[in-house]
């Protein structure tokens, strides 16, 4: 079971390279968008592991939360979207090693104050919702940040092929442009929406900037960087993903920052 799970082709999308994601049988169309969303969301919740984990072993020193962030940076750069973050800093740099070392550093420095802005804030009161639907709210801010970026990610790569129709040379993008339709990919918007509202409800009424960054990045972010890189290819499609997740998490932080004036 683990290794059908390891080998599905969603999952060797966001890890894999080029050469073992052609071997990959896609049997059925839906099988690559829905996986690419069942991924990201177990990794959202891997996220909160971390961060938890990290948070129960480090503790608070200095009161910050340094260590569990630091835990969720590498993660997000080492681990599950390594291969997205070499796609953006490829594209962003070309061929010049010396600005990508400087821009991959940038990232995860940018990726680190982010988080370190943000606090789980247990303790800012909303409304508070029936018993029997508690349960899909974290009480944690922060862990509803972490279960979103990886969502809204993934979304970003399903909207992006809506706009940029691979051809049927590209199996794999075929596949998720057929499988994910313009109308699907509207309705995940419209559930990503209500779900970034609802999670953000604690905010002001900026906190709409949130959900409209992330689809600003999803759809400019990568119409840019489809550009630079001269094709629509799965690394446009990984790099977009990991700009997306990243400019979620500066509009929640900066949303943050005008909460506490």
């Amino acid at each position: 079971m683990l290794h059908k799970l390891i080998h599905h082709p969603a999952v060797l999308f966001y890890l894999s390279d080029d050469d073992r994601l052609s071997e990959a049988s896609i049997s059925r169309p839906g099988d690559i968008w829905i996986g690419l969303l069942v991924s990201a969301f177990a990794w959202g919740w891997v996220n909160i592991g971390l961060w938890h984990g990290g948070r129960c072993l480090f503790g608070q020193p200095m009161g910050m939360f340094l260590l569990p962030n630091l835990l969720v940076v590498a993660g997000l750069v080492l681990v599950m979207y390594r291969r997205a973050a070499m796609s953006l800093i490829r594209i962003l740099a070309g061929r010049d090693a010396a600005l990508g070392s400087l821009i991959g550093c940038l990232l995860t420095l940018l990726l680190l104050a982010g988080f370190l802005v943000l606090r789980p804030g247990w303790h800012w009161q909303e409304q508070a919702l029936p018993h029997w639907l508690a349960w899909i709210r974290p009480e944690s801010k922060l862990d509803r940040l972490l279960l979103l970026m990886p969502l809204w990610g993934a979304w970003s790569m399903l909207i992006l092929v809506q706009f940029h129709r691979p051809s049927e040379d590209d199996a794999l993008l075929y596949a998720l442009a057929r499988g994910c339709g313009p109308f699907t990919a509207a309705v995940l918007m419209g559930i990503l929406l209500a779900a970034s509202i609802g999670y953000f409800a604690y905010l002001p009424w900026t906190q709409l900037t949130i959900p409209a960054v992330a689809i600003l990045a999803a759809v400019g972010g990568g119409f840019a960087l489809a550009k630079r890189n001269g094709a629509m290819d799965r690394s446009v499609l990984l790099a977009t993903n990991l700009l997306t997740q990243s400019a979620l998490l500066l509009a929640t932080a900066a949303n943050s920052n005008v909460r506490q004036w």
